[in-house]
């Protein structure tokens, strides 16, 4: 009786298995810091801070704080701040959102 058969398991994991691993999220599928919010935004730290004030959404994991780029696009679409002579203006071309 051969004692070498189906008794080692390999110890490295095949190339089918390798190329099985999934690919790294999108960037939009990860969490921006403030300091990528502040770069995509072009505004300094203190204005993202200001921001998350004043209704910027956030996530607060333990002391860091991150942010979901979806929300903040969607923040951005919500809150243009458009005075009402210039909203009375896209409101008629229908460019609005």
């Amino acid at each position: 009786m051969n004692t070498l058969e189906n008794t080692s398991a390999p110890v490295n994991p095949s190339v089918n298995e390798s190329a099985n691993i999934q690919n790294p999220p999108a960037l939009d599928d990860q969490l921006w810091t403030t300091e990528q919010v502040g770069k995509y935004l072009h505004v300094s730290l203190k204005t993202v801070f200001n921001l998350r004030k004043k209704g910027l959404p956030y996530v607060q994991l333990g002391g860091a704080v991150r942010f979901l780029p979806q929300e903040i696009k969607d923040y951005l679409v919500t809150n243009r701040g458009l005075t009402s002579h210039r909203l009375r203006q896209v409101v008629r071309k229908g460019t609005f959102a």
